[in-house]
């Protein structure tokens, strides 16, 4: 038992992994991961000192007769059989229980494979003892696939669900005269500052929006002077955002279809 105290203290002072697993999942990661590195040592090893069979004889393959175990295991501990996405799960961690994988040099050091097979006996336990993650692993191709399709789809729902979309610009309330004023702005419109419609999606918008928040006029150097704002039927806001932003909406929407000119005047576009 003595010799295996090195595998042992070396996964004891691995370094930690993110933050986002609880100790007992960061055990669990080490057994797994220290498990998969002895099996793919015992069968690079069985591998390379295999017997070349006889003229006329079949060739004897050995592996480690631990695997198919092992891979059960990992498939129940943390859902996946996958080595190169288990070992991608804390680089660090993995960098150091490798360092601690007894590399066999020679085909006729028999004490270096029992070390192997000891030390790869004792993954095993702790594995088989070891709970289970609470989610499976993803690798950073996936997540980053996952969140691309959910912002995606987040853009299309609000698209969907928008009765129009404008492009619009910000300028002083002082620009529309008294009775301009009276047919875009409601009665208890306080703000210096409005939208000026510039051109659309869907339904029409009147050319002029009271805006979606207050702007004071020592807040106006802070905001942005350009939004895409989306409107319910009833010409509500559901949502208007600054159009620095905006660009994943307005490569789906595409080409304007309507327009407003320096006159005033809604035109729709072919």
């Amino acid at each position: 038992m003595l010799i295996l105290l090195p595998l042992l203290s070396a996964l004891s002072a691995a370094p930690a992994l993110a933050s986002s697993f609880s100790g007992s999942e960061k055990r669990t990661l080490q057994a797994a991961i220290s498990s998969a590195l002895h099996s793919a040592e015992l069968n690079r090893f069985y591998l390379q000192c295999k017997e070349q069979p006889k003229e006329g004889e079949v060739s004897l393959v050995v592996t480690d007769k631990e695997q198919p175990r092992m891979l059960a295991m990992l498939q129940q501990k943390v859902h996946t059989q996958d080595l190169d996405l288990l070992l991608k799960a804390d680089k660090k961690l993995s960098q150091t229980v490798k360092r601690s994988i007894v590399t066999l040099k020679s085909c006729d050091d028999s004490q270096a494979l029992q070390r192997l097979l000891d030390n790869y006996e004792v993954a095993l336990f702790s594995l088989d003892i070891a709970m289970p993650l609470e989610r499976p692993l993803t690798s950073k191709a996936t997540s980053s696939a996952q969140r691309s399709a959910q912002a995606q789809n987040a853009v299309s729902q609000l698209i969907a669900r928008s009765h129009a979309i404008a492009l619009v610009n910000i300028i002083e309330k002082q620009q529309l005269n008294a009775v301009q004023q009276a047919n875009h702005l409601h009665p208890d419109y306080s703000s210096s500052y409005i939208f000026k419609v510039q051109h659309g999606w869907r339904g029409n918008v009147a050319a002029y929006l009271g805006m979606h928040v207050f702007v004071s006029d020592a807040d106006m150097t802070k905001t942005e002077k350009q939004w895409l704002v989306f409107l319910d039927k009833n010409g509500h806001f559901i949502k208007a955002i600054a159009a620095n932003q905006a660009q994943p909406y307005l490569a789906v929407l595409k080409d304007a279809e309507w327009r407003y000119d320096t006159y005033g005047n809604l035109h729709r576009n072919k």
